[in-house]
């Protein structure tokens, strides 16, 4: 598989691999196996590129999940990028039966031969955006952006209750239950947690909240929303909810495209079940 990508403003090759944060040892490997070419032509060194050179990267791949029977909802899509909106009840990634396959039986169906790659995840519970990588490249500039806090991520959810003030962050840290292995709680042990959120609208007994995370701790949003005695509707982990699904939904994110430069917005309309709740 060859990937090609447009340089911008990067003056040599390692400057351009550098930007999308690949390790030293991975370039020196592209480099040494004859796997980077600029304008058609294989290069072994670090050389000067220009504005708009074509920088193509070709090594082998393969579909690395079984294929599902399953389509995908595609929010957005290009050469390097693969975004869809998960189905709450989906796992991410799994023998079977997981959004990985269906991703599977995409790559399948449209002879895209390389692995399966997400820089993200978000709980089996929990519906919205979920964002595939289709190159090495993208994958590693991706990664590094969700682990600094650089991508804009923005939740929607329906919480019990009311909340006495009506905009602001829950800063609790959050760590590993030491009861219950699948759990989370605050813990003046665990690590930094940021969740910032507005009240969108209140009904008699319950709200609708815009959420957005500066971190990206596990249920990190469902262990803030618990604690301070609001949790979202439908979380039978941390609500004891027989509400048909859980509504919290991976509503927007966004980036800077790391090929293009240009800033990507995403949004995913909400599923049914939280439209139902929008009375």
């Amino acid at each position: 598989m060859k990937i090609n990508y447009i340089n911008k403003n990067e003056k040599s090759i390692r400057d351009f691999l550098g930007f999308f944060h690949l390790g030293k040892a991975k370039i020196y490997n592209l480099l040494q196996n004859n796997q980077i070419s600029i304008n058609g032509n294989i290069v072994k060194n670090d050389i000067s590129i220009n504005s708009g050179d074509v920088i193509s990267i070709e090594y082998d791949e393969e579909i690395d999940y079984k294929a599902s029977n399953n389509d995908i909802d595609i929010l957005y899509e290009d050469d390097y990028f693969l975004i869809v909106n998960k189905k709450s009840g989906i796992i991410i990634h799994d023998e079977k039966n997981s959004l990985c396959n269906d991703i599977a039986k995409y790559y399948l169906d449209n002879d895209i031969n390389l692995s399966v790659k997400f820089p993200n995840r978000i709980d089996k519970e929990t519906s919205g955006i979920m964002i595939f990588c289709k190159d090495m490249l993208t994958h590693s500039y991706m990664n590094y952006l969700f682990e600094n806090h650089e991508i804009e991520k923005e939740y929607i959810a329906f919480i019990h209750g009311k909340l006495k003030n009506k905009k602001g962050a829950i800063t609790y840290r959050i760590g590993r239950d030491r009861h219950d292995s699948s759990k989370m709680r605050v813990s003046s042990t665990g690590l930094e947690s940021y969740t910032k959120y507005e009240v969108i609208k209140e009904y008699d007994n319950y709200s609708k909240v815009r959420c957005v995370i500066k971190t990206g701790r596990t249920h990190q949003i469902r262990v803030h929303m618990s604690y301070i005695g609001n949790p979202i509707i439908g979380d039978k982990l941390y609500g004891n909810d027989n509400y048909k699904n859980m509504a919290l939904h991976a509503y927007r994110v966004a980036f800077i495209h790391p090929v293009s430069k240009k800033r990507i917005e995403i949004k995913c309309k909400l599923p049914e079940y939280m439209e139902e709740l929008e009375i």
